[in-house]
């Protein structure tokens, strides 16, 4: 029996012997999961545990979607496998960083210092100037504008001070009084959303479970802080504030709001909104003052319309109202989301980290993710 092959032509396997199995693509990793280990390996070595791990990993743009690609359900798993493979040397288990760190952002340096010092760190000497003029405003600003509107009214500079200290007297006691459920309402919440990071078994779960907890401390703030202003004020009794006391009411109401939502803020490593919100709401509250002022220089009487037709129409407390009000929704806008991220609660502080998970002058490497 003779066979004829061609040239071109390829023998035919021999029967009961399969063909090798192809080889895999030379780019493809043999371990998805070592690549990735190997990709943050910093981010890794250097956690306390798993779940630090995932807060950086989620900094880091790794999703659920993406872990599912290394054959887990969500960035927990993933990180718990990550916790359990990297090899870590004594150098990193003490502390040491192998490698020069990046250097910190501010927000990243005064986050260490809290969450006054992350407000400087964020605007220098601008932050605590705003927060120092609001609170200002809130104590003395109404009477100032009254009297900018329709002068001393034939009295005395004594007699101004007076009543200015008697009207403010109310609101400085309930802002001081309100520190304490402030600092309650944020503890309550970091704790609620620590046990929400080691329950949630993905950060969808875990934004939902954050947010209404989020606006929960918000609303018991303003409510303790609304609660506190009545006996504050028949403790200290006043003259009634300029353009009736609910427009005061609400208009303390909303720099409470304001100062505790960027308190939140900065305390999870976010000072910069936080900044950039009082700054607006301070700018908001000078330029009625300062347009008042030009309005005294000749040929500039129009500067001062919108003022007094607002301050005639709605009282003089609707000014600091809108200037607070405004930047404090837009700052609540902005923190339920940004403080529904894993990686904002998940780094507990200790020294041994150059980063804060969310900071972005972390390496997040420049070779693309291993798919499996």
């Amino acid at each position: 029996m003779t066979m004829s092959l061609r040239a071109d032509s390829a023998p035919a396997p021999t029967a009961g012997i399969s063909e090798a199995p192809a080889a895999a693509p030379a780019d493809a990793p043999a371990d998805p999961v070592k690549a990735l280990i190997r990709q943050h390996h910093a981010l890794c070595a250097g956690a306390i545990d798993s779940l630090e791990i995932a807060a950086g990993l989620e900094a880091r743009g790794i999703t659920d979607r993406v872990a599912a690609e290394f054959r887990h359900r969500d960035v927990f798993s993933l990180a718990e496998e990550l916790h359990a493979r990297v090899d870590r040397d004594e150098t990193t288990v003490a502390g040491a960083v192998p490698m020069p760190a990046a250097p910190q952002a501010p927000d990243a340096r005064a986050h260490r210092h809290g969450p006054c010092a992350a407000l400087t760190g964020a605007w220098g000497a601008t932050g605590p100037a705003a927060w120092l003029w609001l609170t200002g405003y809130a104590l003395v600003g109404d009477q100032i504008l009254a009297v900018l509107l329709h002068g001393r009214r034939g009295r005395s500079v004594h007699a101004l001070a007076s009543l200015a200290l008697s009207t403010a007297a109310p609101t400085a006691l309930a802002l001081a009084c309100a520190v304490a459920p402030a600092a309650w309402c944020a503890h309550w919440f970091a704790a609620r959303a620590r046990e929400a990071l080691a329950d949630s078994r993905g950060l969808g779960e875990f934004a939902a479970r954050v947010r209404p907890v989020l606006l929960t401390a918000v609303a018991l703030f303003l409510g303790a802080l609304s609660a506190l202003l009545w006996p504050a004020r028949t403790a200290l009794p006043a003259a009634a504030p300029p353009g009736g006391s609910a427009l005061a009411y609400a208009a303390v109401a909303a720099l409470g709001g304001l100062l505790f939502l960027s308190r939140q803020l900065a305390a999870h490593g976010l000072p910069g909104p936080a900044a950039r919100a009082g700054l607006a709401a301070a700018l908001a509250e000078a330029l009625p003052l300062l347009a008042l002022l030009a309005a005294r220089l000749p040929g500039c009487e129009p500067l001062g319309w919108p003022v007094r037709w607002a301050a005639e129409a709605y009282g003089p407390a609707a000014i600091p109202l809108v200037a607070c009000a405004l930047p404090a929704l837009a700052l609540l806008a902005h923190a339920v989301p940004a403080l529904s991220r894993a990686c904002v609660h998940g780094h507990a502080g200790p020294p041994h980290t150059p980063h804060h998970p969310c900071d972005a002058t972390d390496d997040l490497g420049t070779s693309p993710l291993p798919t499996a």
